[in-house]
C-alpha cells in the first residue's frame, strides 16, 4: 500500500510540473491558428489537472477517514526505527524487481511534453474537430442555424451576411407569443449550444460557466425590475375598476351574448379569470364561473399566469445569455464576415482572363497574420483554409463567368454553380415574375425574350394537340367500320347507314 504522504508529495510535484508546463507552452511563439487553438487546449488540459491535483490534496489533508493521522503516528512512535527500515526495504525491494522501468513517471511524462512544445520543428496535428466553414476556429459556421431561423414563423427573410450581422438582436423580434412559440425557443437552444460549444473548442481558457453565473445573475437583476432587453412590464387592465356582473340574472349563454364584448370582458376581469376569445367564448366562460364560489375563482388564473411566466422567463434569460457569447465571439464573428464578403466578391466580380495570369508585383506593407495566406489572385479556399491550386481553380472552370438575365442579370462563377441555379430560389422567382413556370423545358436558358417566346410556342403546341370530338372521336356502323365521328353524322344525313 502506497503512503499518503509519498502520495502527497507527488501532487505536489504534479502541480509545480503543471504550473512549469504551462508557462513554457505560453512563451513559445504561435505563428498559425492550429498551434494557437492546440495550445490553448494543452493549457486547459494543464489546468484541469492542475485543479484536480490541488483537490486531491484538500482531502488527504482534511483527513476525514483518519489514515494521514494514522500513519503519522506509526512513523513517529517508539517504533520509528523499524517503520523505517521496513519502508527501505520495500523501496530496495521495488527497484529490485522492476529493472529497467523509470523510477519518476511524472518527470518523463512532463519532459516528453516539454521537448515538443519547444521543437521549433514540430508538426500540429488537429486535436480539436472544426468544420471546413470555421478554418481551425477563425470563423463560426451558422449556416445551419441560419436555415433553421429563416422557417421560423413571422421572421423577415435576410441573407447570411445580415443574419451574422443581426443573430444577437434577439430583443427587435416581438414578444407576441405568435412569434416567439417553441420552434423560437428550439432556434434559441440550437444557437446557444453552438456558441458553447464553438467557445469551448476555439477559446478553452475562457471560463464560460463564470461568464454565465455573472449574466445570469445580471438578468435576474433586470427581470426583476423588468429591464430585461426586449421584455419591457406590460401595463395590464386592471380588475379594480371593472365592473362586475350580477350573474344571477341570466340563466343561459345566450342572454350574457346579448350584453356585448366589451361588457363581458369586464366582468370576466372583476372575477380575476381570462378576458380574451370571442362574444360566445366570454359569455361560456361567465355562465360557468356562476356555479362556482367567489373564493374558488379568486385564484382560478394564477396556474395560467404562473406558467406563461415561466416560458417567457426561459426564453428572456436564454437570450441574454446569447448576448453574452455574442460578445465572447465578436473577433471571429468579424472575421466570418469579412471571409464571406470575400467569397461573395469572388463570386459576382468578371475577372479578365489576361489579369487572371499575371501576378500581382505589390504588396501591401502590413503585418498579416500568416495564417491568413497570401492569395493574390482571389482563389477559393480549401479545407485547410489555404488557396486551392490554380490548376484546379482552372479545371473546374471557377475563371469561366455566366451572366443570367431571367436572375436580374446575375453573374455565376463556373458551369457547376451556373447549371445549379436553375432550380434555385432565385431563377425560380424570375421565372414565376415573367409568368412562366420552371420546368425542364427552360433549362439552360437565361435571356427573357427566348423563355417567352419558348413559353408562347409550347401554348401553341397546346391548343393543337387539344382534343377535338367531331376529329377525334370515333364510331362503328353496323358492318364494322370505323370512322369519325363527323363522317359518320354525315353518312346518317345522307341516309347511307
Amino acid at each position: 500500500m502506497e503512503s499518503i504522504f509519498e502520495s502527497q508529495r507527488q501532487w505536489h510535484e504534479e502541480r509545480e510540473r503543471c504550473i512549469d508546463a504551462m508557462v513554457r507552452d505560453m512563451l513559445v511563439e504561435k505563428k498559425t491558428q492550429k498551434e494557437r487553438v492546440n495550445s490553448d487546449q494543452r493549457i486547459k488540459k494543464l489546468m484541469n489537472r492542475h485543479q484536480e491535483a490541488t483537490q486531491k490534496l484538500i482531502d488527504a489533508y482534511h483527513d476525514e477517514s483518519g489514515e494521514r493521522a494514522k500513519e503519522l503516528n506509526a512513523i513517529s512512535g517508539p517504533g520509528v526505527f523499524a517503520e523505517y527500515y521496513a519502508r527501505l526495504k520495500a523501496i530496495k525491494d521495488y527497484h529490485r524487481t522492476s529493472k529497467g522501468e523509470p523510477a519518476n513517471l511524472l518527470m518523463l511524462e512532463f519532459s516528453k511534453m516539454n521537448s515538443f512544445v519547444e521543437d521549433p520543428d514540430r508538426i500540429e496535428k488537429e486535436t480539436v474537430k472544426f468544420t471546413d466553414e470555421e478554418g481551425y476556429g477563425l470563423f463560426l459556421d451558422l449556416h445551419v442555424i441560419y436555415a433553421k431561423y429563416v422557417n421560423l414563423k413571422g421572421i423577415k427573410r435576410i441573407n447570411y451576411l445580415e443574419y451574422l450581422t443581426t443573430f444577437d438582436r434577439l430583443f427587435e423580434i416581438p414578444k407576441d407569443p405568435t412569434k416567439k412559440t417553441g420552434a423560437y425557443k428550439e432556434y434559441l437552444t440550437e444557437l446557444f449550444d453552438y456558441l458553447m460549444d464553438f467557445l469551448s473548442r476555439a477559446k478553452p481558457l475562457v471560463n464560460i460557466q463564470k461568464e454565465l453565473e455573472n449574466t445570469d445573475k445580471e438578468f435576474e437583476n433586470k427581470w426583476s425590475k423588468g429591464e430585461a432587453p426586449g421584455w419591457d412590464k406590460e401595463t395590464k387592465p386592471s380588475a379594480d375598476n371593472a365592473e362586475a356582473i350580477d350573474l344571477s340574472k341570466y340563466n343561459s349563454v345566450e342572454e350574457l351574448e346579448a350584453l356585448g364584448l366589451e361588457q363581458l370582458k369586464q366582468g370576466l376581469l372583476a372575477l380575476n379569470m381570462k378576458c380574451g376569445g370571442t362574444l360566445r367564448q366570454r359569455a361560456e366562460r361567465l355562465m360557468a364561473a356562476k356555479s362556482k364560489n367567489p373564493d374558488d375563482l379568486k385564484d382560478l388564473k394564477k396556474p395560467e399566469e404562473d406558467k406563461e411566466e415561466k416560458r417567457k422567463h426561459g426564453i428572456a434569460q436564454m437570450e441574454y445569455r446569447i448576448y453574452k457569447l455574442a460578445e465572447l465571439v465578436g473577433d471571429e464573428r468579424v472575421a466570418t464576415k469579412d471571409n464571406i464578403e470575400r467569397k461573395q466578391a469572388r463570386g459576382y466580380v468578371e475577372e479578365d482572363e489576361s489579369e487572371e495570369e499575371e501576378a500581382v508585383d505589390i504588396v501591401e506593407d502590413i503585418d498579416r497574420d500568416e495564417s491568413v495566406p497570401y492569395n493574390p489572385k482571389g482563389l477559393p479556399l480549401g479545407w485547410d483554409g489555404k488557396p486551392i491550386p490554380y490548376w484546379l481553380y482552372k479545371l473546374h472552370g471557377l475563371n469561366l463567368s455566366f451572366s443570367c438575365e431571367i436572375c436580374g442579370n446575375q453573374t455565376y462563377k463556373g458551369p457547376k454553380v451556373f447549371l445549379r441555379h436553375f432550380s434555385e430560389w432565385r431563377h425560380s422567382h424570375g421565372m414565376r415574375c415573367l409568368g412562366i413556370p420552371n420546368t425542364p423545358h427552360f433549362a439552360n436558358i437565361t435571356k427573357i425574350a427566348d423563355a417567352m417566346a419558348l413559353w408562347k410556342k409550347l401554348q401553341d403546341s397546346n391548343e393543337t394537340v387539344a382534343w377535338n370530338p367531331e376529329l377525334d372521336e370515333e364510331c362503328e356502323d353496323s358492318k364494322g367500320n370505323v370512322v369519325s365521328r363527323r363522317t359518320y353524322e354525315d353518312l346518317i344525313r345522307q341516309g347511307l347507314l
